[in-house]
């Protein structure tokens, strides 16, 4: 015998019969293909997100393995992919009531633009081993195949991030699933209601059928007086308008019955608009859906979006810090530049100035030079002319001596001559140098200023720069000094705060104890409230019970009264039967009766032709009467029978409409009770409501006093109450009108001042010494201490989470009331539509009979007076 595997259906999945594959091989998972058909023994599916070659399933070595290969839409178990893509990936062990995923669901368009949704195979796994036991999973293989769930012993759970999706995705979807069941619900209660008018309606036409019934009653026994005291002819003219006002009624139901036929079309056709708008809010739903799936797609972008905006305006912010710094760090460089150039600047214009004063000074000496040298001139000149007189007159000796001695003069004189012109050459080139100095000096002054002009700029701007950052620097400024105001006020109510702390801890011990009483006496308020929420609770439970075995009464009564209309119905068709028989007896005593009055007549006139033959005729004709006046008395007493059985049929139709009275009185009365129930059951979420907002200002108290306990055991900071805080306590009365009151307290506390830590912990402290005096522990209230106040909250927190357990537990039991509150109400709903159904039902063939009794009983009772009048004129003995 080989492994099994049965891969079932799940709702959510591309339907499939369930298959039972045998393992002794490898099983291919994948789409169906011209030589692959599925078959409930093998693993080829019909539905087109699958793959050719999907996956296999195999068994060896006592383990079931699955793998994917390389499927396109992928696979999954327990909504785990076990690959991505063409990555190869290792088989996975399964076991039994695992749930299998084969693809993904896809959506396309078709040729109208409309999207077609493709399912997936979703399968729950059912594993048997060859000696048939199941395989199923152990602890330590769930902890191998699921790697996010860690160790009891662990001190957390590990969720993925995709598991926290799919249960939004499952939330959101069980949430249109709600709406679209409200809706639908909604519906069906309209129709509901459009079929209670209908019911009623019809009540309206049963009533009106007994006053029918009624009216036929009166109209017979007016009948039977007539025919008492009226003879033939005035019968016949009540007959003629009894029958008129019958062909009147028969009108009247026939225009009832085509009513309530067409209430009932109306009806039908009102269930197929309802059914269209609901196929339209189906629609409209869908749509929604998908906007709302666009929306979350556009919520994803937006917010990964947003993420990167803001990564990309962190680093704007760095680039910007570091713009900053560059700035900062050029304008010193600026600065220094700048310090630099005028500094060069300055002695460049000193060592002009000094340069200007040299050539000026030059250009002096050589201005003077220039004048001495046109003296010079002059004066040689005189000298010439004077040696040539002299020359001429002396003989050659002299002139030869004063020739040399002037020559030597004259040599003498030349000689600083030329020393002064090489002198103011060298100073013409040192001129010149100092003025190419100058000349390059003004050249770097121009390039100096055009660099300076440049920089000047980068000055202004920089300068703008700082002009922005010293206005933000005056604004932080200011705020900085409105914090450090706010920061100095601060103190100042700190210190304000200590020194009425240390004036005030007396009034705060004070307050405290004061305030542990009120809290105690609330906690056995609330106490009391909970006994009586328990005694109420057994109450409504009895109350529940008891309109149980109402409802199982109501259920056999309605059961008898079913019983007992097939009853009557079978009644009905032997009345019926007998009505039918009835007639046809009335029918062939009128054949008698024509007869007799046939042989009277022919009688007559034999008895006129022939008068000595009158007493033999007489005798004839009296012996036929006498068997007439038989037949008669036979007819009358079958008519007798017949009125009877009218009789007792009319009692026993009166009896089912008192039943249907009682049960319609009884229906009502249930539905007083469920008003009630319902009134009852809002009073109670309304406590539920209150006890769960007490409990969780308790807790969030009780919290709250923790925390300062261990910012603070010793209590000495905690702001004090000023005196004029109150704590008030107010008990409110809400009373039902089928159960017992009961009351609810709710604590109010109104302060004038800001600060509650006291209050907090006072509320804390006083919660505990109630568990105390609970637990029958007597501790004092001048006893309290701050060592015992750790503790103290920790019972007050198990107080406030026994509390809190005793709210869920009360919650939990109003939801099964009102869920067994909705059943009866069904069962209620039920009863009443099957028993008006019945009456309406069972008051036809009732109708029917009576319209064919009429018609059987008229003409019967036409031939019968008929008859008795003849009879009677033809009676001698009746004569005399």
């Amino acid at each position: 015998m080989s492994a099994v595997a049965i891969l079932t259906c799940t709702p959510n999945s591309h339907p499939f019969l369930a298959r039972h594959i045998t393992l002794h091989e490898p099983v291919k998972v994948g789409r169906s293909v011209a030589r692959a058909r599925p078959s409930p023994s093998n693993g080829t599916f019909d539905c087109k997100v699958l793959s050719r070659n999907h996956a296999i399933l195999w068994y060896k070595n006592g383990k079931f393995d699955l793998q994917d290969t390389k499927s396109s839409n992928g696979t999954f178990v327990n909504n785990k992919r076990l690959t991505m893509g063409s990555d190869e990936n290792p088989s996975r062990e399964i076991f039994s009531g695992d749930i299998i995923q084969f693809g993904v669901e896809v959506m396309e368009n078709n040729r109208r633009g409309e999207k077609i949704t493709h399912g997936c195979i979703i399968a729950t796994v059912t594993l048997f081993h060859p000696d048939g036991r199941e395989a199923k999973p152990t602890y330590s293989n769930t902890i191998l195949n699921n790697p996010s769930i860690t160790a009891p012993s662990a001190p957390g759970i590990t969720i993925e991030s995709q598991e926290f999706y799919q249960l939004a995705q499952y939330l959101q979807e069980a949430l249109l699933r709600e709406q679209m069941l409200e809706r639908k619900l909604s519906t069906l209660q309209t129709l509901v209601q459009h079929t209670q008018k209908a019911s009623e309606n019809g009540w309206q036409a049963l009533i009106d059928e007994d006053r029918l019934l009624s009216r036929l009653e009166v109209l017979e026994s007016q009948l039977v007086i007539y025919s008492k005291n009226h003879g033939e002819d005035t019968l016949r003219q009540e007959l003629v308008a009894l029958q008129d006002d019958k062909h009147h009624y028969e009108i009247t139901a026939k225009e009832s019955l085509r009513r309530v036929l067409q209430e009932k079309l109306e009806a039908v056709r009102k269930i197929t608009d309802l059914e269209q708008s609901l196929g339209n809010a189906e629609n409209n739903c869908c749509y929604l859906k998908e906007i709302t799936e666009r929306t979350q797609n556009d919520l994803k972008q937006l917010a990964a979006d947003h993420q990167e905006q803001r990564k990309e305006v962190e680093q704007l912010q760095k680039k910007l810090e570091e713009a900053k710094k560059k700035h900062q760090e050029e304008l010193e460089k600026v600065e220094n530049e700048k310090q630099e150039l005028i500094d060069k600047l300055e002695e460049v214009t000193k060592q002009e100035k000094i340069l200007c004063a040299k050539v000026e000074s030059l250009q002096a000496d050589n201005d003077i030079t220039n004048e001495q040298l046109a003296v010079m001139k002059t004066k040689w000149e005189n000298i010439k002319e004077g040696e040539v007189d002299k020359i001429i007159t002396n003989d050659d000796d002299s002139t030869n001596i004063i020739d040399k001695n002037k020559l030597g003069e004259q040599n003498v004189e030349i000689i600083p001559i030329s020393k002064m012109d090489q002198e103011s050459e060298d100073l013409q080139e040192k001129l010149q140098d100092t003025q190419q100095l100058i000349i390059n000096y003004k050249a770097k002054i121009e390039e100096l200023e055009s660099k300076v002009k440049s920089s000047q700029q980068e000055v202004d701007k920089i300068q703008s720069d700082l002009d922005q950052a010293n206005r933000d620097c005056n604004k932080y400024l200011l705020e900085i000094a409105a914090l450090e105001m706010q920061l100095k006020e601060a103190h100042r109510q700190t210190e304000c705060s200590s020194d009425l702390n240390t004036h005030l801890e007396a009034l705060e011990q004070k307050r405290m104890i004061e305030a542990t009483r009120d809290v105690k006496q609330q906690i056995l308020d609330l106490r009391e409230c909970l006994l009586q929420d328990g005694d109420q609770y057994q109450l409504m439970q009895d109350e529940v019970f008891n309109l149980k075995n109402q409802l199982d009464v109501e259920k056999s009564k309605h059961k008898e009264t079913f019983d007992e209309l097939i009853e009557k119905k079978r009644l009905l068709q032997e009345a019926l039967q007998s009505a039918k028989q009835s007639r046809n007896e009335a029918e062939q005593l009128k054949n008698k009766v024509k007869t007799l009055q046939d042989e009277i007549d022919t009688d007559k006139n034999t008895r006129q032709r022939d008068s000595p033959h009158v007493k033999s005729s007489h005798e004839s004709t009296h012996r036929p009467t006498a068997k007439n006046k038989s037949e008669l008395n036979s007819l009358k007493e079958e008519c007798t029978n017949l009125r009877k059985r009218i009789h007792a049929i009319e009692t026993e139709m009166k009896l089912s409409r008192k039943e249907n009275l009682q049960l319609s009185s009884d229906y009502n009365k249930l539905q007083d009770s469920h008003r009630e129930l319902e009134a009852l059951k809002v009073k109670l979420e309304h406590k539920a409501i209150l006890w769960k907002s007490n409990m969780t200002d308790a807790q969030k108290e009780a919290e709250q006093a923790k925390q300062e306990v261990s910012v603070n055991p010793a209590m000495t900071s905690l702001s004090p109450i000023p005196p004029t805080t109150t704590t008030t306590i107010t008990t409110t009365t809400i009373s039902s009108p089928s159960c017992s009151a009961y009351t609810t307290t709710t604590t109010s506390t109104t302060t004038t001042t800001t600060t509650t830590a006291t209050t907090t912990a006072a509320a804390a402290v006083t919660a505990v010494s109630g568990k105390l005096d609970q637990q029958g522990i007597g501790h004092s209230p001048d006893r309290l201490s701050s060592d015992q106040l750790p503790a103290q909250t920790g019972q007050t927190k198990d107080l406030v989470s026994d509390l809190t357990v005793k709210c869920d537990k009360y919650t939990d039991e109003v939801r099964s009331l009102r869920e067994e509150l909705s059943s009866m109400l069904e069962d209620y709903q039920y009863l009443r539509d099957k028993s008006k159904l019945l009456s309406f039902i069972s008051s036809i063939p009732l109708l029917i009979l009576l319209f064919a009794i009429l018609i059987a009983f008229y003409p019967t009772l036409e031939e019968i007076t008929a008859t008795s009048s003849e009879l009677n004129w033809l009676d001698p003995d009746t004569a005399a």
